[in-house]
């Protein structure tokens, strides 16, 4: 093994590091991107699957869910009662364990406790509703927090729909500081469709309670998550009244539920399409490698103007861009027919450069161990069967 052979094999080595380096960062950046992805379809689709069995469940059966709620927010609203909202009063505050490991209750327990789901197309959001919150449930969707309203709508009303932010493997509420003054967002419950649009975004301490009680009259949501990002010292309240509910506020919906499955179908398309192109590029530098222990002809014809010219020098070099000592470089002068030849060269990246400068550089690869001669680029290719002619024009054809 020469010097430049040693020297392209260490090169090699350390481009496949280079590449193996970047494919495993390329994995860790887009873990969490592509976990929410994955995450939010598989969630969407049993979200939905749920629903479609409740729709299909008697109507009296629904009637008397809705029943129950509506008279629990009675209840709620007559005695005034907010002291056991968790985090605001006796109950544990399920976001203090948002670092641990909840334990994945089943999936029949998930279907239980599911009332309907949550849509706000400000930022692609589409989860399942919890009737109740703990921290299994946080980690799959959106939760109504104990000791408020359920968000069934009616006056005197106020539920609070808690959600995580900065999960790993799960967006949920990781967004809802991008929602304004007029945003909507949309509700799924008991079998009836809700809007509501947002009027008040604060921020507070886990202990303020006064800015989530009832308002006597009014129909209101507060979507509750943590902030700020990584820390969660204080708790994002996006506050919303009830607004009517109309057509385009479905086509909403619809065109939400479409975000999440076009970002699923985008990165079953893209993640293929990446390791092809890292596995194409290791392929193509093995490949360039190997060939430098065989040997291929460099040829092709040169014509001017259609007709073969001949008498033009050219000289093989490995860099594009003129080399100032060409006389330890191969030299190829074109015969009568315009024929170039350089035969039995090492494979590798060649350019073959006219000395006077009169033609534009052809340039040469190996593309298979097999082939028995350069492939060429910037020529005009043509095939007789197996075989294939390059030919360097100059000028316009006859």
């Amino acid at each position: 093994m020469d010097q430049r052979q040693k020297n392209e094999r260490i090169n090699l080595i350390l481009k496949l590091l280079m590449a193996i380096l970047f494919t495993t960062g390329a994995i860790i950046f887009s873990y969490p991107f592509l976990a929410n992805a994955v995450n939010s379809y598989y969630d969407q689709k049993m979200m939905e699957k749920n629903l479609a069995e409740m729709a299909a469940t008697n109507t009296k059966e629904q009637a008397k869910r809705h029943q129950e709620m509506a008279e629990k927010n009675k209840e709620l609203a007559e005695s005034k009662n907010m002291t056991n909202i968790p985090g605001m009063g006796l109950v544990e505050d399920p976001f203090e364990n948002a670092v641990d490991d909840a334990k994945d209750p089943g999936k029949a327990y998930y279907e239980e406790h599911t009332v309907g789901a949550i849509y706000i197309p400000k930022i692609s959001v589409s989860l399942p509703l919890f009737d109740e919150t703990n921290a299994a449930l946080l980690e799959k969707g959106a939760t109504i927090l104990q000791g408020t309203s359920y968000p069934i709508g009616g006056n005197s009303t106020h539920s609070v729909i808690s959600g995580h932010s900065g999960l790993t493997e799960r967006k949920l509420f990781t967004d809802l500081e991008k929602l304004v003054i007029g945003d909507d967002f949309y509700l799924t419950i008991a079998g009836e469709k809700l809007a509501y649009a947002v009027d008040d975004i604060q921020i507070v301490l886990p202990s303020d309670i006064d800015k989530v009680v009832i308002q006597p009259g009014r129909d209101l949501v507060t979507l509750l998550t943590c902030t700020p990002y990584g820390i969660n010292t204080h708790r994002l309240l996006v506050t919303g009244h009830r607004v009517p509910y109309v057509e385009e506020m479905a086509e909403e919906v619809t065109s939400t539920k479409k975000a999440v499955e076009r970002r699923f179908r985008l990165y079953l398309l893209l993640i293929p399409l990446f390791f092809a192109m890292i596995f194409y590029w290791m392929y193509r530098k093995f490949v360039y490698y190997q060939s430098g222990k065989h040997s291929y002809d460099f040829c092709f014809y040169l014509l001017e103007n259609g007709q073969p010219k001949a008498g033009v020098t050219f000289t093989l070099v490995r860099k594009k861009r003129w080399a100032t000592d060409v006389t330890s470089q191969p030299v190829a002068v074109s015969q009568v027919d315009g024929w170039v030849s350089f035969p039995e060269i090492r494979g590798g990246r060649y350019y073959a450069k006219a000395i006077d400068g009169s033609t534009k550089p052809v340039k040469g690869k190996v593309r298979r161990l097999k082939d028995r001669q350069f492939v060429l680029s910037h020529v005009t290719k043509k095939k007789h069967g197996k075989k294939v002619t390059y030919y360097l024009e100059n000028g316009a054809k006859k």
